[in-house]
């Protein structure tokens, strides 16, 4: 063995002979040093070139296997750079050309990808490893393993400066022939092109440009022209040869000839210059350079899966002379015309001659084809996007992210709709520049965003005010609403048109950031909740304030202050719009988890909550105290009831409805089947939005009269607990009215109800001019069920508005004369009824405790 000259040779190449010398030493897995080199003048510039020899004798051999000497000699290129660029095997003989992962004849491949497989740390002991594996798998015939993507066919040769991105699924050969015809391409710029489409040859092709582009499905002002191809019905080789005498060698068991392939360029290069020839004009024949680049695409069914078929094409791009487009143009005419046969075959003949002393010079092809190419956000939460039709709402510091990650993720169609223009200072966290300034958001970003994927996402702008411009956009037709505007009147906007639009309207998210960017709330509603941003924020306020273990407390602070807020940012004291502080990182980190959250939410949905807020929090410093990670809230949905007289939806919460019916079961079960109870409600009345929220019920007061067929609510501790309530839910939910029951019976009132309705005489403080009454009953195979499984009972339900003053109650009626009938129940907890006798000092009682 040949010790290198020391000068010659940096410190990592002394590290790798090193531990090449520590390998043949070992006699491990039968490697032998045989030689270094480090001036030789076939290894590349700066290598050392090792040769070793890989014992291959007792490895087993299977028929589909490659032959292997008992010996087999190998040279190891071993770069400057190492452990930190890795070294390559090279093999003096040609004998492993064509079999899988051999590159360029000589060059064994062992790594897929040396970014995830390559580790510095194990040095030449992993790459000999690597090498062995190689060794085994070629004697096995297992190269290309049976579930193992096929390595393609490298393309050898000089490489021109231009290149195709391939973006439809390619043809494929039928039977023994070859697949002819044309790619459809969009020049994009003058060095790329993206093949958009085939053309079969047996079938007509488009006459026009706009035709050809209509074809495409490609804006009016897109350049295209045609392109030859060729796609074979069996595959060729692991290596296209470099000269076009080779190529063509390689195509003829195909049943393709040098004739056959000068023809089709000729055709394809005719239908190019008839297509750039404006109409009424006839193409010229005497132009040196032809309209449209020339090109050749080849493809092979070498794609795909060891052991699984039907393989796909694998393509390449072969770029021609100028010279080809007029060679071949003139062939084709002297064949087309029937005087001059003879001068079409002698210029055929002159193609041929041609072609034999050409060189190939291939073109970088880009593969998007969804075929054989899978998507880098597959199987993740955004891919719930990918053809999806989404609206954004905003386009600042939330809406640009969100409609930004659309767009990545493949969203067929995107309208952004922002009345805003660009302003000095919003690049320092939003996607703009100082030359946008004064230009509409809308515009910026949608121009931007259509240059992601111009063939299969439409980003539209629309510059408009919010609340105007939606009843044009027909909302129902979306997949996803994106609020990103943290703006009150868009959110109650929003909810009332979700609420009286006949039509079932999408998902809708709303996303907001905390006053300083810390935090970050999206408040989810799947398509059938029956609340929107409005409602679901609401309920999210009121977990947060009510949380017993106090672990929403910041966020409660954060979004929903019992107190207005009195330090306000603004950009231009005096001026502008109160808004957050925040950097482009905060709100691009929020934006992305909250987005996240919402597309995993879509993703995997539950069948059972249709609301959600999910709250995140941007990472502090080592010693910040604040509760980490996401914290999601769910809900399900509401039981919904429409009160006729102001066509308000009243909205009972599911506990509320929980614990009406529990209080209704325990009176059935203390009191008797029949006799009615009831109790206070408390929640909201929105008349923005038509909307009554129900957030609680509560039973029969003590001092509560009940019947069968009358209920007179009582007061004893009614205002400790409203007070109570109000303190707790930051005054979100408050006194709204009354509810009862009619066992057995219609869920409508009587005329005892509608009296009761009239004077509201529950005399409260601050009990407000209007209140709920609400109702529910049903005949007996309704209630029935209500009490036993729970499902929904009759329900009656008017927002009754004060008519006359009532500081005293009227004096409660007389028993009636029946005797079954004159039985009264307090509430409570009571077990006892009360007779008439009874009911005059409870009576005085609850007089008294009047205020």
């Amino acid at each position: 063995m040949t010790a290198p000259t020391s000068a010659a040779v940096t410190a990592g190449q002394h590290l790798a002979l090193d531990q090449l010398r520590q390998i043949a030493g070992s006699r491990h897995g039968g490697v032998f040093l045989t030689h270094v080199d480090t001036s030789s003048s076939q290894a590349p510039k700066g290598c050392v070139a090792a040769r070793i020899s890989v014992g291959c004798a007792g490895l087993p051999r299977a028929e589909n296997g490659l032959r292997l000497r008992s010996e087999e000699p190998v040279t190891l290129y071993i770069p400057r750079d190492f452990p930190f660029e890795v070294p390559w095997v090279y093999t003096r003989h040609t004998r492993f050309a064509g079999a899988p992962h051999v590159v360029w004849a000589r060059y064994p491949c062992l790594y897929r990808s040396t970014a995830t497989e390559w580790d510095p740390a194990d040095g030449m002991y992993g790459f000999i490893t690597r090498l062995l594996d190689w060794f085994r798998a070629a004697a096995a015939g297992e190269l290309d393993a049976p579930g193992e993507p096929l390595h393609p066919p490298h393309a050898v040769g000089d490489y021109a400066d231009s290149l195709l991105v391939v973006r439809r699924n390619a043809p494929v050969a039928q039977g023994d022939g070859p697949w002819l015809g044309a790619a459809l391409l969009h020049r994009v710029s003058d060095g790329r092109s993206d093949v958009v489409g085939w053309l079969p040859f047996d079938e007509p092709w488009p006459a026009t440009p706009a035709e050809t582009r209509a074809a495409a499905r490609l804006p009016d002002d897109a350049a295209v022209f045609l392109a030859p191809v060729v796609i074979t019905a069996e595959h060729l080789t692991f290596e296209y040869p470099a000269t076009a005498r080779a190529l063509i060698k390689a195509l003829a068991p195909g049943h393709i000839t040098a004739r056959m392939l000068l023809g089709l360029i000729g055709l394809t290069a005719g239908h190019n210059r008839r297509l750039h020839t404006p109409a009424g004009q006839s193409a010229p024949d005497d132009e040196p350079h032809p309209p449209a680049p020339v090109h050749l695409l080849l493809g092979t069914p070498s794609r795909g899966t060891s052991g699984h078929a039907p393989r796909r094409t694998h393509l390449v791009a072969w770029h021609l002379p100028d010279f080809a487009d007029q060679l071949t143009r003139h062939a084709m005419k002297a064949y087309v015309d029937r005087q001059l046969p003879e001068l079409g075959d002698e210029l055929m003949q002159i193609g041929e001659e041609w072609l034999d002393t050409l060189t190939t010079e291939w073109l970088r092809l880009y593969e998007a084809r969804p075929e054989v190419t899978v998507r880098r956000d597959h199987h993740t939460s955004a891919a719930w996007l990918h053809g999806k039709r989404i609206l954004v709402l905003g386009a600042g510091a939330l809406g640009a992210p969100a409609a930004d990650i659309c767009a990545r993720a493949g969203a067929t169609r995107i309208t952004l709709v922002d009345s805003a223009h660009v302003h000095p200072g919003i690049h320092a966290r939003q996607p703009y520049t100082d030359t946008d300034i004064g230009r509409p958001k809308a515009d910026v970003l949608a121009a931007r965003l259509n240059q992601i994927a111009p063939h299969t996402t439409r980003i539209k702008p629309v510059t408009a005010d919010i609340t105007r411009a939606l009843p044009g956009l027909d909302a129902p037709s979306f997949d996803l609403i994106l609020d990103c505007t943290a703006n009150r009147v868009v959110r109650a906007y929003l909810e009332r048109a979700r609420r009286t639009d006949p039509a079932p309207w999408p998902h809708l998210a709303t996303m907001m950031i905390g006053h300083q960017a810390t935090r970050g709330i999206a408040a989810l509603s799947l398509r059938g909740a029956t609340g929107g941003g409005t409602d679901v924020l609401r309920r999210t306020a009121l977990a947060t304030r009510t949380d017993p273990t106090g672990a929403l407390t910041d966020l409660a602070e954060d979004f929903f202050p019992t107190e207005p807020r009195t330090e306000l940012f603004q950009p231009e004291p005096g001026c502008s719009d109160a808004t957050f502080t925040g950097s482009a990182a905060d709100v691009t980190a929020l934006a992305g988890q909250l987005m996240t959250g919402i597309l995993h939410t879509l993703n995997t949905p539950d069948g059972q909550h249709t609301m959600a807020a999910l709250a995140v929090r941007a990472p502090g410093g080592p010693t910040d105290t604040q509760p980490a990670g996401p914290r999601w809230l769910t809900w399900t949905n509401d039981t919904t009831v429409s009160d006729d007289a102001t066509g308000y939806d009243v909205r009972i919460a599911p506990a509320a409805l929980a614990e009406m019916r529990t209080e209704a079961r325990r009176g059935a079960r203390v009191r008797g089947p029949r006799v009615e109870t009831g109790g206070m409600l408390l929640g909201a009345i929105d008349d923005s939005t038509g909307i009554i929220y129900v957030d609680e019920a509560t039973g029969p007061p003590p001092d509560s009269l009940l019947t069968e067929t009358y209920f007179q609510h009582g007061l004893d501790g009614v205002t400790r607990h409203l007070a109570e309530r109000r303190q707790a839910t930051g005054n979100t939910s408050r006194f709204l009215g009354l509810w009862h029951t009619h066992p057995y019976s219609p869920a409508q009132p009587s005329a005892t109800d509608r009296t009761a309705m009239e004077l509201l005489t529950l005399p409260l403080d601050d009990a407000p001019a209007r209140a709920l009454v609400l109702i529910a009953g049903g005949p007996p195979p309704v209630w029935h069920t209500w009490l036993t499984t729970g499902d929904e009972p009759g329900l009656y339900a008017r927002l009754a508005n004060r008519t006359t003053e009532a500081t005293n109650p009227p004096a409660a009626p007389a028993p009636p004369a029946h005797p079954a009938s004159a039985i009264w129940w307090p509430g409570g907890y009571a077990t006892r009824p009360t007779t008439a006798g009874d009911l005059l000092p409870l009576q005085r009682r609850t007089d008294d405790a009047r205020p």
